[in-house]
């Protein structure tokens, strides 16, 4: 099932209906009260029952179901049962108010958390190339900012979306059953706000998609400058980068700006022309406080004009924030959208309806790679070109080469989170594609060159690969990667602090830890891509002696510039422009690679020098 905004909102679908629903309890008292206000005044000052209109009777009606409360002063008695009974509307209206409150807010709480749950599992779902295609900064925004804003829409579309146009209509038709004239001078002045409103709304919508894309900007950014800090830092650019920094604020500050004036056109514009239709309404309603006034051969009491002026301020009050709400609902539209566009991508990498699982025995083959091909782009030049061998379970396979030789694509084809553009790759002798993603996750495991740790402790980043780990497997892990040493200095030991990227470890220690935490999975698959490019050799060395005896029966896969770390595997590949320039083990690379040979003199010269 396709995933959208809308399939997230309706979860809650209940809300909007129960919700408003108390609203408008309160929204007809609003409308209720200056009825029985009129009702009041006609009954305890008209000296002729005649003269009181059709609406005023009935309410009078009503009002003596509650009897007599004061003997003799029918004025007094009319008021107090009738401020008796505003008071109750208004105590009820406020208990229903709270109640849609307490509902608007509770829907919108859960469905800004479930879609930003959605959009962060979409994210991870993505590959590297959907991602980068969206756009990392554009990432950012929508999940932190496009989901507030489709969080405050259905806030305010529970408590106020229904309530204001129900309370127009409502004060509007009101006003023509009291005094049709004066009720067609509120009915003129409606669309014309309604048609500044769409012309705001419509420049406005468009002004808002470019200001989320300049705050997209921003992010990237200011994601580039805090990554590249030390970079700026050994340039002296940062007075370059300041300034790059706060143009794009300006631009960002011109355009909010831009928007806001446009928004702000609305209020004094509404303003004007309510303020307009009260002088017509005071104009045309002239009258003798004593005994009104005849307007198109109907007598206008005192009390209508009251309750229209009333119902006027009504409708502008209500225009008002009408138009507020259409201000925040263009930009939950636009944030809605924006929402879709991200849960709409499709992961490149799928799992297969199939979703095999399989067991093979020792020296079996685990990987068979027949003339596979990869190209980033359709019709672009191969990162690949047709490579092929077979890897057996419990074999170790060393990678070498150059930068842009095809290191990373091909490990990228291993794990599957690229899938080949020709030829096919099979793991325990079925197509990869084939195979269930989740169990391919749990048997291969990946340590990259440049190591993640995550802000916390040492304890919590190696729970990430084992929930229930002990302290006892965290330390063995620790020692076969030669990290617990230097964790056992820190005087709180595994719960010493992690900073925001590992930022208080050197490269060294930050490999190492990375590198345990992989080996508490003890997978079927390691893949180390030039995981201990920051250690010694002599470090380096006891890490893969370590190695051996831990995960025995692993099948092992090292990248690496240097030879002394893949010449003991079972399989080499040379790889140069996409290639296999050669394969086989060290003894027979330096008989038949010239390419592998240079390279190991040479890097035996420079050791050697040391």
């Amino acid at each position: 099932m396709k995933e959208t905004v809308f399939s997230v909102v309706k979860k809650n679908g209940w809300t909007f209906l129960v919700g408003p629903a108390f609203k408008m309890i309160e929204a007809v008292f609003d409308l209720l009260i200056p009825l029985v206000m009129k009702a009041v005044l006609d009954l305890s000052f008209s000296s002729d029952p005649s003269s009181v209109d059709t609406v005023s009777h009935a309410f009078g009606d009503f009002l003596r179901l509650f009897g007599t409360w004061v003997e003799g002063n029918d004025p007094l008695n009319y008021a107090l049962i009738g401020g008796t009974l505003i008071l109750l509307m208004g105590i009820v209206g406020l208990a229903t108010t709270m109640v849609c409150q307490y509902i608007a807010a509770l829907s919108a709480t859960r469905t800004g958390t479930d879609l930003r749950d959605r959009l962060y599992r979409k994210i991870l779902s993505l590959g590297k190339k959907e991602r980068e295609g969206f756009g990392e900064g554009k990432l950012m925004t929508v999940l932190n900012s496009d989901s507030f804003q489709v969080q405050q829409g259905v806030l305010f579309f529970i408590r106020l979306g229904v309530r204001a146009p129900f309370i127009i209509l409502g004060s509007l038709v009101l006003s023509l059953v009291l005094n049709w004239p004066i009720g067609l001078v509120f009915l003129a002045i409606i669309p014309v706000i309604l048609l500044i409103v769409f012309l705001v709304m419509r420049r406005a919508s468009r002004q808002y998609l470019v200001i989320q894309g300049r705050l997209d900007q921003l992010s990237v950014a200011t994601s580039d400058s805090l990554e590249g800090a030390r970079v700026i830092r050994a340039f002296s650019t940062m007075e370059e980068e300041r300034k790059k920094f706060a143009a794009r604020t300006s631009t960002y500050q011109d355009e909010s700006i831009r928007v806001s004036r446009i928004n702000a056109l609305i209020n004094p514009l509404t303003f004007a022309i309510v303020s307009l239709a009260t002088i017509l309404v005071v104009f045309l309603g002239s009258f003798d406080m004593a005994s009104g006034v005849e307007m198109m051969g109907q007598k206008v009491l005192p009390s209508t004009i009251l309750t229209l002026v009333s119902y006027l301020s009504q409708i502008f009050q209500t225009l008002i924030l009408l138009t507020n709400l259409v201000t925040i609902f263009t930009k939950t539209i636009v944030s809605w959208k924006r929402c879709n566009s991200l849960l709409a991508l499709s992961p490149a990498i799928a799992d297969s309806p199939k979703g095999l699982v399989r067991s093979i025995g020792e020296n079996q083959d685990l990987f068979a790679l027949s003339d596979v091909s990869f190209a980033y782009e359709e019709g672009g030049n191969k990162a690949l070109q047709d490579v092929s061998f077979t890897l057996r379970k419990g074999e170790s396979l060393g990678i070498i080469g150059g930068t842009g030789s095809g290191k990373t694509t091909l490990i990228r084809l291993l794990e599957r989170l690229l899938d080949p553009t020709e030829g096919t790759i099979l793991y325990k002798g079925v197509d990869l594609r084939d195979y269930s993603l989740k169990a391919l996750r749990r048997e291969i495991a990946f340590v990259p060159q440049k190591s993640i740790l995550f802000k916390g402790t040492i304890r919590s980043n190696m729970q990430m690969a084992k929930e229930d780990v002990t302290d006892e497997e965290i330390l063995r892990c620790l020692s076969v990667s030669c990290a617990r040493d230097f964790v056992e200095s820190y005087p709180d030991r595994l719960d010493h602090e992690v900073e925001e990227g590992g930022k208080n470890f050197s490269g060294g220690q930050r490999q190492r830890l990375a590198m345990a935490r992989t080996f508490l999975r003890r997978p079927e698959v390691l893949i180390l891509d030039d995981s201990t490019s920051a250690l010694d050799l002599l470090t380096d060395k006891r890490v893969r002696d370590n190695l051996r005896d831990f995960l025995p029966g692993a099948t092992k896969v090292f990248i690496s510039q240097r030879v002394s770390t893949i010449k003991d595997c079972d399989l080499i590949l040379v790889l140069e422009g996409g290639k296999v320039l050669a394969m086989g083990d060290h003894a027979s690379l330096l008989r038949t690679s010239e390419v592998y040979r240079e390279t190991y003199e040479s890097q035996m010269q420079k050791e050697a020098l040391e």
